[in-house]
């Protein structure tokens, strides 16, 4: 198998400590290294190094080498421009085709969390190996541990003797009978009160043959512009839609499985989940930098001045070099759209 490591997100919701110079996959919030170079250090233990691949546009490239200084050329895939998930992962497709390399890929975002590393990574071994099969695409499935709305979900059918097999016993390959949309809160609840409905991680594990078949079904102008432009990256991309992967592929393919894993997975995609990796003092608040709070609770704070806060709760602080935040916790699921509203 190959993994390919998807380094080029924008890190908005995690604003203004991650900004569009220095997104978040190249911060540290949980130990010294960045959370790119925690998932490299992961799945090193699980592949050689020529099999691992980091998938970034070109204007992350020296975050991207900086931090990882023995990444050989061969090991990027470079894209000319921000064009989402569904660009990325055509373009790694056709770039592992045109290298008669038909392996199955493990595509995974760079900001994730995990705390059991030797489940997770025996999770993707057996998915890698369902996804042998072809036109079969495989996403890892994590079992909710609360009513979330910042994450997708996905509805899973009964296991079928027909379904691809897994190396292990313990790991199940399901059919996917639907994936659902960020809920709202009361959703959420009524979600995780159901045992086949899961988390959808963003991780899909599928060969580049199977990618080029989907593609040319379910989005031709995606796949389109690397065959006319087979030598010309930056003319493709030009002529390629932005577009996710959940809405180019995944929502439109007529089959699609799910390993369901339990392994202490997170997405570091927002101050919420900077909260939840901290321990809160005992008026619940949770606290990073020079920062002294009196009579305040439950507020999340992450700065790098001096700061006071007196009498307040509940409320996200973050100041930066490049801003300073300050709203309700209940806000927090609506940041993206405030700051798209803000930068009009």
């Amino acid at each position: 198998m190959n993994v390919v490591i998807m380094a080029g997100g924008k890190g908005t919701r995690f604003w203004p400590r991650s900004v569009d110079r220095v997104p978040k996959q190249f911060l540290s919030f949980i130990t010294d290294e960045t959370l790119l170079q925690q998932t490299v250090a992961r799945f090193r233990q699980l592949v050689p190094e020529n099999r691992l691949f980091i998938a970034a546009p070109s204007v992350y490239m020296p975050l991207v080498l900086s931090q990882l200084p023995g990444l050989l050329p061969e090991q990027t895939i470079i894209e000319p421009e921000q064009k989402d998930t569904a660009a990325a992962i055509a373009l790694t497709a056709h770039t592992m085709l045109a290298r008669d390399d038909d392996s199955p890929i493990v595509f995974v975002p760079a900001d994730q969390f995990i705390q059991d590393e030797t489940r997770f990574l025996a999770a993707i071994e057996n998915a890698a190996h369902a996804a042998q099969t072809s036109r079969t695409i495989v996403t890892l499935g994590i079992r909710p541990g609360r009513p979330d709305t910042g994450f997708g979900y996905m509805e899973l059918e009964p296991a079928d003797p027909q379904d691809p097999p897994s190396i292990e016993p313990s790991f199940h390959v399901h059919r996917v009978a639907k994936f659902l949309e960020k809920p709202n809160t009361e959703t959420a609840v009524q979600l995780i009160s159901k045992p086949n409905v899961l988390w959808n991680s963003g991780i899909f594990v599928w060969r580049p043959s199977t990618i080029a078949y989907h593609m040319a079904a379910s989005a031709p102008e995606l796949w389109q512009p690397l065959e006319d432009y087979p030598d010309n990256t930056a003319a493709a991309y030009a002529a390629m839609p932005k577009l996710s992967i959940d809405y180019a592929v995944m929502e439109k393919a007529e089959t699609i499985y799910c390993i369901p894993v339990d392994c202490g997975w997170d997405d570091i995609g927002s101050w919420s989940a900077f909260r939840r990796h901290r321990t809160a003092d005992g008026s619940g608040n949770v606290m990073q930098g020079p920062v002294r709070l009196l009579n305040s609770e439950g507020n999340t704070v992450y700065t790098e001045i001096e700061t006071l806060l007196i009498g307040v709760s509940d409320l996200i602080v973050v100041s930066t070099p490049h801003g300073l935040l300050v709203c309700h916790r209940s806000e927090e699921p609506r940041l993206k759209y405030w700051l798209n509203q803000t930068s009009r």
